[in-house]
C-alpha cells in the first residue's frame, strides 16, 4: 500500500494536496484530511451487528512454512464490552492465494468445529439455530479474499474464542512469509510461533520405513499491550534448488515460463480508470500518491498524454492533459472522496461511450487502479471480459491493472488484463515499487501459453495469461508415483527434475489441501468460461465443486463453514460423520492431523419437530434455554419493566393471545423478489426517524385518551390468561367478521418511550429538523471521515446531503453501504429504501440492481421478493415484476416464520397483473388466466396498503395504524372499524407486515408508527414503510419511508397518509 517513492519533483507533499483539495469544495469537504490518519484497514476484527467493536484480547499465531506453501492457524480471543448479548460479525482478509481450512468456536469450554456446507443451506441453518437459541457460527466468502462470519451469542461482558486456519501459496522463490498486522488495535497478548521447514533431501523415503528428513527454523515473538506498527515478515532461506513438493502422485512445482526477452510496449497516451468506491476509503490518499509515483516513473521514460477517469457507481472524467499535470488530477481525486458502490461493468461500457462521443483521449493503453471487487451492476466474469474486449472498437489495445487494497479479487483483475484485447496486459501487485511498475508497464507480455505435464492425469493451470520474463507460476499435477516431473510451456521444457532441481518429499496434509484448491480452481474456471452459456452444465460443475469442497474441507465460493453442535444437526444436513475430513492443525513440532472418525458430539437434548422441508421448529435450543431473544437484549439479561403507557415487559410480550397462538404454525410460501414498477412519483420526502410526530387532530387525541383509560385492566387480564413464547409467528390473515376489540397494550395519547435515535445520528437529524443544513452536513462529513466503515455515519451523511437538495451525491453516499457490505442482503434491502426515497433515475436504477442481488442472495426471505417486485413496478416493468413474483410463489420459507407473507406475495402478484394489463390491455384475458393459475389475488378495486419491513433478524417490531376516528390497529387488534386489516404479526425479524384498506379510505388521515419492541442480539433497527396506492385500474403510486431506530421500546413516527393522490407525512 505504501509507495516507495514519496518525493518527486512532480509530486506535491500530501498535506499540500489536501489543502488544494479543499479549495472549491463544498464547505465541509476539507475534512478529507481526517481520512489520512487511518491508511490501513485492519486485517481482521469482530464487531456487533450495530457496529460496536469488540476488544481483541489475545492474538495467537501458529504457522508452518514449507516452500512453496504455508499454513497459518490463528487463535483469537475477543471481549464484549457491553452489558448485553450480541450477535457479531467477524471479518478477515486473507492472502490472495489463501484457502480457508478451519473455523471453530469455543462453546461451553469445548471447541465446536465448523463443517463445510453448501452456502445457501448454511445460511438458512444459521438463522434457524439463532431462533432456537443455539450457538451458531457461519463463515463465508464476502468478496475477493475477504471472509466474514456471523457469530452468536457473544455473552455480555464475556469473551468469545475463535480458531481460523488457512493455507496459502508462496509463488515467488524465497518469498517471505507475511502475516498482516498493521491496522489492528492495541492487543493485550500477542504470541507468535512460525516454523520454517527445510527438507534437504529429494522426494523419496528418508529411512527404511519412509518419512522425510526435516530441519526447522523456529521464530517466536511475544508482545504485551502492543499496537502493531508493522506486519510480521519471516524470510525463507535455502530453497534455491527446490523445484517443489511431492507426496505420492500429488505435486506442486514452481516454474519460470518465459526466459527470453520481450520487446517494449511504449506508452504515448494513457487512460487511468481509478476506483473511488467506498471500500477504498482507508488508504485512499496513499493510493493516489502511489499512482502519482508510477506516473512520474513512466514520465521519466517519455512524457505522455494522460486522462484520469474515476468510477464507482458513477463514471466521472476528472483530468485530461499532459502527465506533468498530475497534481491537478490528484487534487480532483481527493476532492471526489471514496464513496459509492463499485460498478466496473458500467465503467468499462461508459469508457467506450465516452470515446465514441469524443470525451476520451486517443489512447491504446488503459490502466485500471482498483481491487476488482464488483458490488453493483454486472458481476459475471464472462460479461466483464466481454465489456473489456469491446474497448478494442474504440482503440484500446492493452489493459493493465494496478491492484490496490488488502481486500481484492486477483482472479477477476487477471481476467480483465487478459480478456482478449489485441495485446495482453499484466496485474501489478500492491507491493510493486513505482520504478518496477513503470518498467513492466513499458514491457510487452504474452498470453495463451499452453502448459503440459507429460504423463499427468490432470494439471493446473493449463494455459498461462499475461506473462512477462522472470514471472514465476505454481503448477499442480496428478502424476503417477515414481514418474519424474517434466513441465512444458508451448512445447518447450521449462522445468524438470534434475540434479540441483528436485521435488522435495512432503507429508500429505498441506500438499493435499493446495492440490484440492487447484482442482476447485479448475472446476470454477470451467464453470465460468466453458459452461458460461449452458445452465445445466454450470449447475453440474457447481455441484462437483460443492462435493469436493465438503469432502476435503477446502472452502470455495459455493460453500460456507457452519458450526454444528449435535448429532441431530449433522443428520439434518445429511453429513455422514464417519466420513468427516480430518482437521489440519499446528502442534509444537509442526503440522498435525486431528482424526475425527471417532469423535462423538452430544446428542440433541430433545427431538426436533420437523416443519416443511424437514426444517426443525420449536422454541428452545439444545440446552433448554427459552427462545426469548428479547430477554437477552436487556442489560444483564433482565426483563424490561412495563412502564405506564409504554411497552409490556418481555415476559408479558410473550403472550399475545390464544387466537394468535393457534396461528403460530402458519406456513408461508416464498418467492424470488421482483422489482417494482414505479408509477408517477410524488416528491420524495426526507425519512427522518426521530422527527417530531405530526400534530394529532382533537379527535385523534380524544381517542388516544380513551385507549389509555381502558388499557391497563384489559392488558392485565389478557396477560394473565395468555402465554405465547416470543420468537413465534402469529397471523390472522382473514376472518369472517371483525374480531372483538381488544385494547392496545401499547396505545397512548402520544407514543411514549426512549427516542428512536441516539448519538451522532440523532444530532445530525436534530440539525436537519432545525433547518441547520450546513451544520448537519459538516457534522456528518466529520463523522464519516473519522469512521469510514461506520454504517450510521453513511446514513447521516446521505440524509444531510438529501436535506441540502444534493440527491445525486446522496445516492452515491448511500451506495457506499452496498460496497462495504456486499454480501449482506439485509443491508442491500435497507439501502434500496434510501435510494428509492431519493426518487432520481440513477438512484432508482441502483435500488433495483441491489434488490435483484438481495433476492438472488437470500431467496428464503419473503421481503427480498416483495421489495424487488416493487422496484420493478416503480420502473414500469410490470411483466418482469409479475414473473419474479410468479417464481417466488413457488418457493417455500422456513416453517414457523414470515406469517402472512404468502398472502402479501399473492396480492403483489395481483397488483403486478393489474399494472401489466394497464400497459397491455389487449392481453388482459391471458394475464388474468395466468394470475388465476398461479394463485394470485385479483386486484380490480381501489386499495391502500402500508407494508412494513425491517432488516434485523430474531427481533420484534410492532406496526401501529391509527385513523382519524380514534381507531387503532396493531398486533392485538388487527382491524379498524373504519376499514382495513393487519394481516400478521411477525416477531422473528425482517417482516413483511401489511395493513390493507379496501375501497375508498374513510378515516384519513392515518397515523403510522413502528414500535421497536426488542433489538435482540442484532443492535439497531433498519427498515422501511412502503405506502402503495392502487386506483383499481392498474395505476400504482408509491411512497417510500426508510427509518432507523436505535433503542429498545422506541417508537418511530412513520408519518401520516391522507387520501389525496399526493401521499404526505
Amino acid at each position: 500500500m505504501h509507495p516507495t517513492h514519496r518525493s518527486r519533483p512532480l509530486l506535491l507533499p500530501l498535506c499540500a494536496l489536501l489543502v488544494l483539495a479543499g479549495e472549491g469544495l463544498p464547505r465541509p469537504a476539507v475534512h478529507a484530511a481526517a481520512m489520512i490518519a487511518r491508511e490501513v484497514a485492519p486485517p481482521l476484527g469482530l464487531t456487533a451487528s450495530d457496529g460496536t467493536g469488540l476488544e481483541l484480547v489475545s492474538y495467537g499465531v501458529r504457522a508452518v512454512v514449507e516452500d512453496p506453501l504455508a499454513f497459518t492457524e490463528l487463535h483469537l480471543v475477543f471481549r464484549n464490552p457491553q452489558d448485553r448479548v450480541l450477535e457479531g460479525r467477524f471479518r478477515i482478509a486473507l492472502p490472495s492465494s489463501a484457502a480457508i481450512s478451519r473455523f471453530a468456536m469455543k462453546i461451553g469450554g469445548a471447541w465446536q468445529e465448523g463443517e463445510v456446507v453448501e452456502r445457501q443451506a448454511a445460511r438458512q441453518a444459521y438463522e434457524d439455530f439463532l431462533h432456537r437459541r443455539q450457538d451458531p457460527a457461519l463463515l463465508e466468502n464476502e468478496g475477493g479474499n475477504e471472509f466474514a462470519a456471523r457469530i452468536f451469542p457473544i455473552p455480555a461482558r464475556g469473551e468469545k474464542e475463535l480458531i481460523v486456519s488457512y493455507s496459502q501459496e508462496l509463488v515467488r522463490r524465497n518469498e517471505p512469509y507475511r502475516l498482516p498486522l498493521v491496522g489492528l488495535p492495541a492487543i493485550e497478548r500477542v504470541d507468535v510461533r512460525v516454523m520454517v521447514a527445510r527438507r534437504d533431501r529429494a522426494a523419496g523415503p528418508a529411512s527404511s520405513l519412509g518419512g522425510a528428513l526435516v530441519e526447522q527454523q523456529v521464530v517466536e515473538v511475544q508482545k504485551r499491550n502492543w499496537r502493531p506498527d508493522t506486519d510480521l515478515v519471516v524470510a525463507q532461506r535455502g530453497a534455491e534448488g527446490r523445484l517443489g513438493l511431492r507426496h505420492a502422485d500429488q505435486l506442486v512445482a514452481r516454474i519460470t515460463p518465459l526466459a527470453e526477452r520481450l520487446g517494449s510496449d511504449p506508452i504515448n497516451a494513457l487512460v487511468v480508470l481509478f476506483d473511488t468506491s467506498a471500500s477504498r476509503a482507508l488508504g485512499f490518499a496513499a493510493e493516489i500518491e502511489r499512482l502519482g509515483a508510477v506516473v512520474e516513473a513512466l514520465r521519466a521514460r517519455a512524457d505522455f498524454e494522460l486522462q484520469v477517469v474515476a468510477f464507482d457507481q458513477q463514471l466521472s472524467p476528472l483530468f485530461r492533459g499532459r502527465a506533468g499535470g498530475w497534481p491537478a488530477a490528484a487534487r480532483q481525486l481527493l476532492q471526489r472522496r471514496a464513496e459509492g458502490a463499485s460498478d466496473l461493468g458500467r465503467a468499462l461500457t461508459g469508457l467506450a461511450t465516452l470515446a465514441r462521443n469524443g470525451g476520451l483521449i486517443k489512447a491504446e493503453r488503459l490502466l485500471v487502479v482498483g481491487d476488482g471487487v464488483v458490488t453493483a451492476g454486472e458481476t459475471a466474469g464472462d460479461a466483464l471480459r466481454a465489456h473489456t474486449r469491446g474497448l478494442a472498437a474504440v482503440g484500446i489495445k492493452r489493459l493493465d491493472v494496478l491492484a490496490s487494497g488488502g481486500i481484492r479479487d486477483d482472479a477477476r483483475l487477471t481476467a480483465l488484463a487478459t480478456a482478449g484485447l489485441p495485446r495482453p496486459g499484466i496485474v501489478l501487485d500492491a507491493e510493486t515499487s513505482a520504478g518496477e511498475a513503470a518498467r513492466r508497464l513499458w514491457l510487452a507480455a504474452r498470453s495463451g501459453l499452453k502448459v503440459e505435464v507429460p504423463g499427468a492425469r490432470w494439471s493446473w493451470p493449463t494455459v498461462l495469461e499475461g506473462v512477462q520474463p522472470g514471472d514465476e507460476v505454481l503448477i499442480y499435477a496428478d502424476l503417477p508415483a515414481g514418474q519424474s516431473l517434466q513441465v512444458k510451456v508451448d512445447g518447450a521444457v521449462v522445468a524438470a527434475e534434475a540434479k540441483g532441481r528436485q521435488l522435495i518429499s512432503a507429508e500429505r496434509p498441506l500438499l493435499e489441501r493446495a492440490w484440492v484448491k487447484a482442482r476447485l480452481a479448475r472446476l470454477a474456471h470451467q464453470r465460468d468460461t466453458l459452461a458460461a452459456g449452458d445452465t445445466d452444465l454450470r449447475a453440474a460443475l457447481q455441484q462437483q465443486m460443492i462435493a469436493l469442497s465438503t469432502r476435503s474441507r477446502v472452502l470455495c465460493d459455493a460453500t460456507a463453514l457452519l458450526v454444528l453442535e449435535t448429532e441431530a444437526d449433522y443428520a439434518r444436513f445429511n453429513i455422514d460423520r464417519r466420513a468427516l475430513a480430518d482437521i489440519l492443525t499446528v502442534g509444537l513440532q509442526g503440522l498435525e492431523v486431528v482424526a475425527r472418525s471417532g469423535v462423538a458430539l452430544p446428542p440433541a437434548d430433545l427431538p426436533l419437530a420437523k416443519g416443511r422441508g424437514g426444517a426443525p421448529t420449536g422454541g428452545e435450543g439444545q440446552d433448554g434455554r427459552s427462545a426469548t431473544l428479547a430477554n437477552a437484549s436487556a442489560p444483564g439479561g433482565a426483563p424490561a419493566a412495563d412502564s405506564a403507557g409504554g411497552a409490556p415487559a418481555p415476559e408479558q410480550r410473550r403472550a399475545r393471545g390464544q387466537t394468535e397462538r393457534q396461528q403460530a404454525e402458519l406456513g408461508a410460501r416464498a418467492a424470488r423478489p421482483a422489482p417494482s414498477t414505479p408509477a408517477p412519483r410524488t416528491p420524495a420526502r426526507e425519512p427522518v426517524a426521530s422527527a417530531p410526530a405530526p400534530a394529532a387532530s382533537r379527535l385523534e387525541e380524544a381517542a388516544a385518551e380513551r385507549d389509555d383509560a381502558r388499557e391497563a385492566p384489559a392488558r392485565r387480564d389478557r396477560l394473565a390468561r395468555e402465554d405465547r413464547p416470543a420468537g413465534t409467528v402469529v397471523a390472522q390473515v382473514a376472518s369472517a367478521r371483525p374480531a372483538p376489540r381488544r385494547v392496545a397494550a401499547v396505545a397512548a395519547k402520544k407514543a411514549e418511550g426512549p427516542p428512536a435515535l441516539t448519538g451522532e445520528l440523532a444530532e445530525v437529524v436534530r440539525l436537519i429538523t432545525a433547518g441547520q443544513r450546513e451544520a448537519a452536513l459538516r457534522r456528518a462529513l466529520g463523522w464519516r471521515h473519522r469512521e469510514p466503515g461506520e454504517l450510521l455515519a453513511i446514513v447521516a451523511l446521505g440524509r444531510a446531503l438529501t436535506a441540502s437538495g444534493r440527491r445525486d451525491e446522496a445516492a452515491r453516499v448511500f451506495g457506499s453501504i452496498i460496497d462495504l457490505f456486499p454480501s449482506r442482503a439485509d443491508l442491500r434491502r435497507f439501502v434500496a429504501g434510501q435510494l428509492e426515497a431519493l426518487g432520481t433515475r440513477e438512484a432508482l436504477a441502483l435500488a433495483m440492481d441491489t434488490l435483484q442481488k438481495a433476492a438472488a442472495d437470500r431467496p428464503d426471505h419473503p421481503s427480498s421478493h416483495h421489495l424487488y417486485a416493487l422496484a420493478l413496478l416503480k420502473q414500469g416493468r410490470a411483466q418482469q415484476a409479475f414473473e419474479v413474483l410468479e417464481q417466488a410463489l413457488r418457493l417455500s420459507y422456513p416453517a414457523g416464520r414470515f406469517a402472512g407473507s404468502d398472502v402479501i406475495l399473492r396480492e403483489d402478484l395481483g397488483l403486478a397483473a393489474a399494472a401489466w394489463i394497464r400497459q397491455r390491455p389487449t392481453e388482459a384475458a391471458a394475464i388474468r388466466e395466468r394470475l388465476q393459475r398461479d394463485g394470485g389475488a385479483a386486484e380490480r378495486a381501489p386499495s391502500l396498503r402500508f407494508v412494513l419491513t425491517w432488516e434485523t433478524d430474531a427481533n420484534d417490531v410492532d406496526f401501529h395504524i391509527r385513523d382519524a376516528r380514534g381507531g387503532h390497529a396493531y398486533y392485538g387488534q388487527r382491524q379498524l372499524a373504519s376499514g382495513g386489516e393487519l394481516y400478521a404479526d411477525v416477531t422473528t425479524g425482517y417482516g413483511p407486515e401489511c395493513f390493507t384498506i379496501r375501497g375508498t379510505p374513510r378515516a384519513a388521515p392515518y397515523r403510522l408508527s413502528a414500535h421497536y419492541y426488542s433489538r435482540g442480539p442484532m443492535g439497531y433497527g433498519l427498515g422501511r414503510l412502503e405506502v402503495i396506492r392502487h386506483d383499481g385500474h392498474g395505476h400504482l403510486t408509491y411512497d417510500t419511508r426508510p427509518f432507523v431506530v436505535m433503542n429498545d421500546h422506541a417508537y418511530v413516527d412513520l408519518g401520516r397518509v391522507v387520501t389525496s393522490a399526493a401521499l404526505t407525512r
